[in-house]
């Protein structure tokens, strides 16, 4: 896609089912992962992929007073943005799980520890997630390191939306669910922002980009 033609970005429906099977390819590596690491079974939801005006991502957290954002970006042939939006008390419970302390406190204040863990998880599942997808598009990925806000929703989405906003006023939004069930203890919100130039690079690897 050509500069200044983000705002007219859009996907055909067998697009949006080949990207919505990457999505689901790389999450079910992620979620694998994650499993293994808290000993629990991680579930994921169906993957979303929609194409949304940037200040659309507010709505995805608009319900949570605080989150834990993660944020990590890709360059190279490939770049995007990587955001984890993780809700507090989510995000406590999957600490104490890491840590092996599954009843410590969960209205704490985030400590250095609780940042190490939830960094650490994050960088594992996107490492899993792009492992299969770099496989599968035989391109290499990879991630840079995860960068952490603890912040009310708001702020967590404008930084991103700061990042993103000069190259694209839309975006291609892959958005998993990814959540603890047994128990009901926690739940991540993954999404992948592609920028305009990936988003074609995906879809002619996918063998799905239209021609002219």
């Amino acid at each position: 896609m050509q500069e200044g033609m983000e705002n007219e970005m859009s996907l055909s429906d067998v697009q949006r089912d080949a990207l919505q099977e990457l999505a689901n390819i790389g999450a079910g590596h992620a979620s694998t992962v994650l499993s293994e690491m808290v000993h629990r079974e991680i579930k994921m939801g169906v993957p979303k992929v929609e194409v949304l005006p940037l200040e659309r991502l507010m709505d995805f957290a608009k319900d949570e007073k605080v989150v834990i954002g993660i944020l990590l970006k890709i360059s190279g042939s490939l770049q995007m943005y990587i955001l984890l939006l993780i809700p507090r008390s989510s995000a406590f419970s999957l600490a104490n799980l890491l840590m092996t302390e599954p009843q410590a406190p969960t209205d704490r204040i985030l400590s250095e520890m609780d940042q190490s863990a939830l960094q650490e998880v994050s960088n594992v599942m996107i490492c899993a997630f792009f492992d299969s997808i770099s496989e599968l598009l035989n391109i290499p990925i990879v991630p840079g390191p995860p960068m952490l806000a603890y912040d009310v929703p708001g702020a967590v989405i404008d930084y991103v939306l700061v990042q993103i906003g000069a190259v694209a006023s839309r975006v291609v939004v892959f958005n998993v669910d990814l959540r603890e069930e047994s128990r009901g203890n926690f739940h991540i919100d993954m999404f992948l922002l592609p920028l305009p130039s990936s988003v074609d690079l995906i879809l002619t690897k996918l063998g799905v980009k239209e021609t002219p």
